[in-house]
């Protein structure tokens, strides 16, 4: 049996990454799992790259749960001029920016050692853009070792800033020559980047493939099927409508992964909700941390199972 490939995917959603990080936190304390060593890559887009971030640099969980608890108030924190994202974003970058340094202070992409992926859009070329660690220790099928240049003087934080910036809720954040926005528009869910790439770069067929996978839930909050006025504060509801996409895009991701690897190789962990899920209501936090407990608690026996048999039994 060929070695397994090990895939940890973490989803965008703002706020909701509170609910991802509960979850990871409770894997690792209780599931005696090792994210750093225990996976062959890492991806996340939007605040789940703030948690792979964290994983790559070995920074406790704990500190990223408290990012969300105690600064997310800060960080999406309303300007009275800009409610509504019209004419300018709905937020200041400048609170998220300053936690990220706090954070990942002067780590650029050149001193991960570990594989790690993290999505953006680059909207100056209307085309998908992807911050990468070097993978300098990989071969082609020639023998010959592949190397990965363009990222390595990339500040960790100035990756994760760009692929935060929601449209409407932040601006974009210029890296280099680069204009990026959130990688949510393309790979809310990055499970298939991550996929494409370990085919790509490590040679891992997708039977060989294992993948857990984190969301940060998904609504089922529809347009109503009368709605007569379809202006952007109307019948489009300006960031319902943002939200709306991020949802389609994690659904479409999650479905197809289902047709490119075994089923029974994938572990996907997230809720869904009735009501909208907005990507910056602070006020949720409790009920964010609660609910990964209890689908925590629900699942364990499925979770430890899974680790127990494709990542814990790979050793």
């Amino acid at each position: 049996m060929s070695k397994k490939f090990r895939i940890l995917s973490l989803d965008g959603g703002g706020i909701r990454g509170l609910y991802s990080a509960q979850m990871l936190k409770n894997i690792k304390e209780k599931c005696g799992i090792d994210f750093y060593n225990d996976f062959d890559l890492i991806i996340g887009t939007s605040t789940g790259s703030i948690l792979a971030g964290a994983i790559v640099q070995n920074i406790d969980l704990d500190k990223v749960i408290s990012l969300y608890e105690n600064e997310g108030k800060n960080i999406f924190k309303k300007r009275w001029f800009a409610r509504l994202g019209l004419f300018t974003s709905k937020y200041s970058a400048e609170p998220l920016k300053e936690q990220l340094k706090s954070i990942f202070k002067n780590t650029v992409l050149g001193d991960i050692k570990k594989p790690l992926l993290i999505c953006a859009t680059d909207i100056g070329n209307s085309t998908q853009f992807v911050f990468k660690t070097t993978f300098n220790n990989q071969k082609d099928g020639d023998g010959n070792k592949k190397y990965l240049v363009r990222d390595n003087d990339i500040a960790l934080y100035d990756a994760i800033m760009a692929s935060s910036s929601a449209p409407i809720f932040f601006p974009p954040h210029k890296v280099g020559n680069f204009l990026l926005a959130d990688g949510g528009l393309w790979a809310n869910s990055p499970v298939l980047v991550a996929l494409a790439e370990a085919k790509k770069i490590f040679n891992a067929e997708p039977k060989d493939v294992i993948v857990i996978s984190i969301g940060t839930g998904v609504e089922e909050n529809d347009y109503h099927i009368n709605t007569k006025k379809w202006g952007f504060l109307t019948g489009w509801k300006g960031p319902k409508f943002i939200s709306m996409m991020l949802n389609l895009q994690t659904k479409v991701n999650s479905s197809l992964l289902k047709f490119l690897m075994p089923k029974e190789n994938i572990l996907r962990l997230t809720f869904t909700s009735d009501k909208t899920l907005p990507l910056d209501d602070t006020t949720q936090n409790k009920n964010l941390l609660s609910r990964a407990d209890k689908d925590f608690s629900n699942r364990h026996a499925e979770i430890q199972n899974f680790i127990d048999k494709h990542i814990l039994g790979e050793k």
